[in-house]
């Protein structure tokens, strides 16, 4: 075998050998970035969100989804609280966040 062949079969395995470590690195990263997108999708939180009409309150709106161990007026200070409201006053078009657990 000619020198220039060896050196053509050096070449080939090298870069044959870096396809696999790159092969290997991608998905490596691929698999982790799934990994740290999959609590996101599912936060163990269910809710639901509302889009307050004319006449809507903040009671009307929560007390249908008010858990049964749970004081309505709690159950709205929460839903104020998870959703930035300083008070109970709702514009038309505005969405609401209600929590389901």
């Amino acid at each position: 075998m000619t020198e220039r062949k060896k050196r053509i079969k050096s070449y080939a395995r090298r870069a044959k050998e870096q396809r696999i470590k790159l092969y290997i690195i991608a998905s490596v990263i691929a698999i982790s970035f799934a990994c740290t997108l999959a609590p996101l999708a599912d936060d163990g939180t269910h809710q639901i969100t509302l889009i307050a009409d004319t006449g809507d309150t903040l009671w009307s709106l929560c007390e249908p989804h008010c858990p049964e161990a749970m004081d309505l007026r709690l159950f709205i200070d929460k839903v104020q609280y998870i959703n930035q409201l300083s008070n109970s006053c709702l514009s038309i078009g505005q969405e609401i966040v209600i929590p389901l657990d």
